[in-house]
């Protein structure tokens, strides 16, 4: 049963409690000898030599809350990244929950002046609990010791989803929806000089654009008072060798932002 139909669930039941109670009410007013219950007046406003009988408001109710939003106010909530990963543990907000293995947070300096943010986790991220691990992990790691002279602890490695996708394939629109929130928080509690999107998916969600790499590469952006250098993902330098000198210059052009 998902949240709409057990929201509905509960108002039939709730209706019927009401519906009982007030038929046993009435069945016990007419035993009395009461004929008909007498409304209360409704309350009189002045208004000058006449009196007006004010109109009865209806309440309002506040729109429901949607998952996203619960979310978001889960995430800010929590004052540390420890808290966060622990509420992001618990999250089962979307059908990924039910075939992960855990959750993948992130890991790094808390206060790292760069982030690294990729697409999802997977097979072997999904097996360890952290990001970055497998063949594409490897070729991160070269980035970072090799081209940037930093250790990996030296910085931040996150990524949009927290849950594997099956069989590592695009995140939908909603899961990607939904792991926003975490993934705000997390880059507001790190709070990076510069953000460093791994590929078309990442780049293309934190710039909210749906561009192709090339367009959205090889320049920094700026949004919401963030640095943002896309390049390419490991993954798609281990399959195309040639686009690392481009890579490189990404990786140059973020770390002279940081350096500045």
């Amino acid at each position: 049963m998902d949240e709409t139909e057990r929201v509905a669930s509960y108002e039939e039941i709730e209706l019927g409690q009401l519906a009982t109670g007030l038929a046993a009410h009435l069945s016990r007013a007419r035993r009395r000898g009461v004929k008909r219950l007498a409304a209360r007046p409704a309350p009189a406003v002045s208004a000058g030599p006449r009196a007006v009988v004010a109109t009865p408001q209806a309440p309002r109710h506040a729109a429901p809350e949607g998952p996203d939003e619960r979310i978001r106010r889960l995430a800010s909530a929590a004052g540390d990244l420890e808290s966060l990963a622990t509420l992001v543990a618990g999250c089962e907000a979307c059908s990924l929950c039910q075939t992960r293995s855990q959750t993948v947070f992130g890991e790094g300096h808390p206060k790292a002046r760069v982030m690294f943010v990729g697409e999802a986790p997977g097979f072997h991220e999904d097996r360890l609990g952290r990001p970055f691990v497998g063949d594409a992990g490897g070729m991160l790691d070269r980035i970072i010791t090799k081209g940037m002279g930093l250790a990996r602890g030296d910085l931040y490695i996150a990524n949009i989803l927290k849950c594997r996708p099956p069989e590592n394939r695009d995140p939908s629109a909603l899961e990607k929806t939904l792991c926003t929130g975490w993934l705000q928080r997390q880059i507001e509690l790190v709070n990076p000089e510069v953000l460093i999107p791994l590929g078309r998916h990442a780049a293309g969600h934190l710039l909210q654009r749906d561009d192709s790499m090339g367009k959205m590469r090889a320049r920094v952006h700026h949004l919401a008072g963030r640095k943002i250098v896309p390049t390419y993902h490991p993954a798609y330098l281990l399959r195309t060798p040639s686009a690392k000198k481009d890579c490189w210059k990404d990786i140059q052009r973020a770390m002279a932002e940081v350096d500045g």
